[in-house]
């Protein structure tokens, strides 16, 4: 028995087309087939899924902006978490919030909204106010 093998098989997709493929799915297909609570839940699951995928992509980017600044201002710290070590410092007295702390926070800011809300009114606001 012989098999007809498609040009691209699972193992060759890369996750963010599997992701893709899925909110898609979700999107076009379930949501507009579904009721009530179904089709909330079905829209909610897509968005999950393409706050994965930019996390993906963005998470890096604020990796090291949290990992540079945890060495700026704290750099005898060897913490594997450098927002909750950053948050300590600060609230204990550690840090002296500058001109320059409050830019890696807005950054920082900018790049979460990007993950969890790109599209979020005041993000755009923010970031044309802000000018990071």
């Amino acid at each position: 028995m012989t098999q007809t093998r498609n040009s691209a098989t699972s193992a060759e997709l890369s996750s963010d087309a599997l992701l893709t493929a899925v909110k898609a799915f979700l999107m076009d297909n379930a949501a507009p087939n579904l009721e009530g609570r179904h089709r909330f839940n079905a829209r909610v699951a897509a968005n999950v899924l393409g706050i994965i995928q930019r996390e993906r992509t963005i998470g890096p980017t604020l990796q090291a902006l949290d990992e540079d600044a945890l060495h700026r201002w704290l750099p005898e710290s060897e913490s594997k978490e450098p927002v909750q070590e950053l948050s300590r410092a600060l609230a204990d007295g550690r840090i002296t919030p500058d001109d320059t702390f409050f830019d890696y926070l807005k950054a920082r800011q900018l790049l979460v909204s990007a993950i969890n809300n790109p599209r979020y009114a005041s993000r755009a606001i923010a970031e044309e106010r802000w000018g990071v």
